[in-house]
């Protein structure tokens, strides 16, 4: 079995960077469809400045328990607000990320002659891609998510005219220094542990039913595992990231529990160690683990299965050619 994320050249046929950035688009718009709900608690759980356990008096203290306090109070499509723009987000980033990686891993590929792929560092680079182009909707999905009633914000066109206009073009890449930090070396662990554990799931599994979709199992297994690997290391960052990005928008979320003001990134790690404890750093990661896992798992078999049409379609038509 051969993967067909970036370019390896033991494919018999290698997609185009144009392939790969479509089917980078087809995956990240699937996976968003599936994991938005985990992806709305965790942004809760991560702007809540109360404990998340039950006797720490916020809003929210559990998967369920959040989940079932959402639909009750903002019905069953508020495990979906932010959608659009987590689905343009999710796009952008698809096609900026695997795009980047498939056109980084030729480049190494044809200077070494083939030796080696270098995935984390390839995986880092395309992570700071997607990461540039995908962060306008980033913003604009966490003020869409975090925003109660009334409204602020009707949507992500409104929400993107509101920010540039009260806080300036540059705010819709609000967040982004703690968001390349952590996108970089979380988009390398990624790629560095998918490549690693696809090439040995596949010898473990290589035989069993290779016939039919060989990359699924191996697929799913190692990209569910290399999700959850990597959201672990950098977790952190995230909250840190979430909690910049709602900067100016305080008031709109007094309904949701306390309200700290920062007046940049280093007052705000100080403040949310002092006041909230060490623990702070990892609120929402039990849904962001389930997500991670998830969204890496589908985002990596169905990028692989968009691949593998790619490559029979063109198998397929180099053949009639021949006859």
């Amino acid at each position: 079995m051969v993967s067909h994320v970036g370019y390896n050249s033991d494919n018999d046929v290698n997609l185009s960077a144009a392939d790969h950035a479509v089917a980078g688009a087809v995956s990240g718009m699937i996976t968003r469809g599936l994991v938005q709900p985990l992806d709305v608690l965790k942004i809760r759980f991560q702007l809540q400045v109360e404990p998340t356990s039950k006797r720490g008096g916020g809003l929210y203290h559990g998967v369920f328990q959040s989940m079932l306090k959402i639909i009750r109070t903002e019905g069953v499509r508020g495990l979906w607000k932010g959608h659009v723009p987590a689905q343009i987000l999710s796009i952008t980033y698809g096609v900026g990320q695997f795009w980047s990686y498939a056109v980084l891993t030729k480049a190494v590929n044809d200077v070494t002659h083939g030796k080696t792929q270098l995935p984390a560092v390839c995986g880092g680079l395309a992570g700071i891609c997607g990461t540039l182009v995908s962060m306008p909707c980033d913003v604009a999905r966490t003020r869409l998510v975090a925003q109660g009633t009334p409204k602020l914000y009707s949507g992500v066109l409104d929400a993107w005219l509101k920010i540039v206009r009260h806080e300036g073009p540059l705010s819709l890449w609000k967040g982004l220094l703690p968001t390349l930090a952590m996108s970089a070396p979380q988009t390398a662990l990624i790629f560095y542990f998918y490549s690693g554990l696809f090439g040995l799931i596949s010898e473990f599994i290589g035989n069993v039913d290779d016939d039919v979709a060989p990359w699924l199992s191996a697929s799913v297994l190692s990209g569910s595992a290399a999700g959850a690997f990597a959201k672990i290391c950098v977790y952190p960052l995230d909250v840190l990231k979430k909690r910049m990005q709602i900067m100016g928008f305080e008031e709109a979320r007094k309904q949701f529990g306390k309200v700290v003001v920062y007046e940049n990134a280093w007052k705000c790690i100080i403040s949310i160690t002092r006041e909230e404890g060490l623990k702070a750093w990892f609120k929402g990661l039990w849904p962001s683990l389930l997500k991670g896992a998830a969204s890496s798992g589908v985002i990596f078999v169905s990028y692989e299965a968009v691949c593998s049409g790619f490559a029979h379609l063109y198998k397929g038509a180099a053949s009639d050619s021949d006859h």
